[in-house]
């Protein structure tokens, strides 16, 4: 049945559902197909869809959703309102039974990327799936993030892959935790009601992952294993992919799995991912040639984040092996005959010798502090603040599999 347009995408031998490779709007042959296979999916509605094909210039218009964009951009509303605004819109798409994905969606993409086709699923308003439904969501509230930020909260993926009369199925969905309240809730799509939104209500990140398992075990579904990801960035333009990896639990195997969610978790609520978009900006005085980057506080990522991390002594003292090793190894991103560069390194290069004498702690951290605000050198050295840090900036693809 598949076609170049028209591509199985398989779980084993067995074909899960069919994607559309080809774009839009859709072509005759690619619709052909799609009808032939939700009859075989739906047999009971075979009659029903024969009459949708025979009649399609008697059918009313299907009603076409509105973004949320105003309601989204009040400042009168409260987080839990606008994502409830959010889901609103995602429900008004509905759930995709044909068995055809409309939209082709890399995992890998960067969020630039996926936010041009969110607004592609935006301008057709088809029907969605669950892994669709994540990428409009995080959409969103990207988009709205830079002129009324959702500041106070993080987003996550959390996956789910679980068992059924033999079958294998997955599903994913959107976390989302508000510091204001420090509650979870999720954004998300399914057949059943109760697998997709669930308000921002829990506790925590393990009662959130429970209550999805009870709704699982009333379908005689068996949750076998959770991904669950590390926070996304907080802007559309960002080159960055969505962090799906991030902590791995097989339940079959750990039968005292909240302690490991919780675990991770913290490391969710303890990450502020307010992301200010605007671009890097140099400002030279020709008096004392002072240079103001201001990249943690505006440009980077984690930069907020890393600012409040405590450091040890045997931290202390890495970070001065990785100015040390800035200073006597080229970067490959500067030209040596650069001025600005020049002007840096010298910088860097400063602060190494004072760092060498005998300051105390508090002020050891003073400089590097001020030093990762005001040097775009020093951000690409990774930091050493501890592991997780380190997992975040990197961001591997592999998963901490527990």
């Amino acid at each position: 049945m598949s076609t170049s347009n028209f591509v199985p995408v398989k779980e084993g031998n067995k074909i899960i559902f069919y994607l559309n490779t080809g774009g839009f709007p859709l072509s005759n042959d690619v619709l052909s197909q799609m009808w032939t296979y939700a009859k075989e999916l739906q047999p009971t509605a075979a009659e029903k869809i024969n009459q949708i094909q025979n009649n399609k210039e008697k059918l009313a218009d299907a009603e076409v959703p509105i973004p949320p964009y105003v309601q989204l951009n009040n400042k009168s509303y409260t987080n839990a309102n606008k994502l409830e605004r959010i889901q609103e819109y995602i429900d008004k798409l509905q759930y995709n039974h044909t068995g055809l994905q409309f939209f082709e969606i890399r995992k890998d993409r960067p969020l630039m990327g996926l936010a041009e086709l969110s607004k592609k699923m935006i301008e057709h308003s088809l029907p969605i799936k669950c892994l669709e439904a994540v990428i409009l969501s995080i959409y969103f509230i990207n988009e709205i993030t830079p002129a009324n930020p959702l500041s106070g909260v993080e987003k996550f993926t959390i996956g789910f892959k679980t068992s059924s009369k033999g079958n294998i199925h997955r599903h994913v969905v959107l976390g989302v935790y508000c510091h204001s309240s420090g509650l979870f809730g999720a954004l998300g799509i399914s057949r059943r009601n109760d697998l997709g939104y669930k308000n921002l209500q829990f506790e925590s990140l393990s009662d959130l992952i429970q209550d999805y398992i009870e709704c699982y075990s009333n379908y005689l579904h068996k949750v076998k294993r959770i991904k669950i990801g590390l926070p996304i960035p907080n802007s559309n333009r960002s080159i960055e992919s969505i962090p799906w990896n991030g902590c791995t639990i097989n339940l079959n195997e750990n039968k005292d799995w909240s302690k490991l969610v919780e675990k991770h978790s913290r490391s969710i609520r303890h990450f502020n991912s307010i992301y200010n978009s605007k671009p890097l900006q140099n400002s030279k005085t020709n008096s004392n040639r002072t240079l103001s980057l201001n990249l943690s506080k505006n440009s980077s990522y984690l930069g907020k984040h890393l600012n409040k991390v405590n450091f040890s002594k045997s931290n202390l003292k890495l970070e001065k092996n990785a100015l040390k090793n800035l200073i006597e190894d080229d970067v490959d991103v500067y030209d040596e005959e650069d001025e600005d560069y020049l002007f840096e390194k010298e910088i860097v290069s400063t602060s190494l010798n004072k760092l060498n004498q005998d300051e105390t702690s508090h002020e050891s951290i003073t400089i590097i502090s001020n030093l990762r605000k005001s040097s775009s050198m020093y951000r690409h050295v990774n930091s050493v603040h501890d592991d997780y840090s380190i997992d975040l900036i990197k961001r591997k693809p592999t998963s901490l599999r527990i």
